[in-house]
């Protein structure tokens, strides 16, 4: 159960989007921002992990990530888990047009084994768990919201949140240290480039110019909210 679950939140990690608790971070301060209530907030942010459950329920992407491509489509969402999964579109958008126009990519793509997108998401990460303390929202993933059986089983949505609040409790470089030792190889990464990139990973989270960069994607993307 635990090899399957590791496995999963993995996936999770994988491909050019932004990671979990990059999505979090920023909700939290989107929805501060807009002065949303407790409740309001709770949905919210349910909402803009809510997207990547595709990785358990195996629908098409564009079936939990509908077409966003400015906040005023954030914000006619209907409800605010709703608004939620646009943030969450809005943000993977966002992210990697800044991601590609910064350069870092060049950075990494030595290191990178074919994969420098998720070697990336993995360092953000990283720095921002080095900053950012996600658990005072484990609550919310306790129990399935109404929305998420729109699109998923009960069990599906439990699944889901464990994941979630497990990656809210270990760094990606652990994760994958760990994965390193598996047959398993869940995106294509052989376990040698996994094992290297669990050390690679931290010291690139103590560099300066990987700090910079995540303060100034951070910046970059909250300065769209407050227009």
């Amino acid at each position: 159960m635990i090899k399957r679950l590791a496995i999963l939140i993995s996936l999770t990690l994988n491909g050019w989007a932004a990671g979990p608790m990059t999505h979090l971070y920023l909700g939290e301060k989107y929805c501060d921002a807009h002065h949303f209530s407790e409740e309001e907030k709770e949905a919210f942010l349910v909402g803009t992990l809510f997207p990547d459950i595709r990785y358990i329920t195996h629908l098409p992407r564009e079936q939990t990530h509908p077409p966003t491509s400015s906040l005023m489509e954030v914000r006619e969402g209907q409800t605010p888990f709703e608004q939620g999964v646009h943030f969450h579109v809005w943000v993977d958008n966002v992210r990697e047009e800044f991601a590609i126009q910064s350069g870092i990519y060049e950075k990494i793509i030595p290191y990178a084994d074919g994969h420098p997108a998720t070697l990336l998401k993995f360092i953000e990460e990283e720095i921002l768990g080095g900053f950012y303390d996600p658990l005072p929202y484990s609550y919310i993933f306790s129990t399935p919201f109404d929305e998420e059986l729109l699109y998923a089983t009960s069990q599906q949505v439990y699944k889901w949140h464990m994941m979630i609040q497990l990656t809210m409790r270990y760094s990606p470089s652990w994760l994958i240290w760990g994965l390193s030792y598996l047959k398993e190889k869940p995106f294509g990464i052989s376990n040698q480039t996994l094992y290297d990139w669990s050390f690679f990973i931290p010291e690139c989270a103590r560099s300066e110019e990987f700090q910079n960069y995540v303060q100034q994607m951070i910046v970059h993307l909250s300065s769209y909210r407050l227009q």
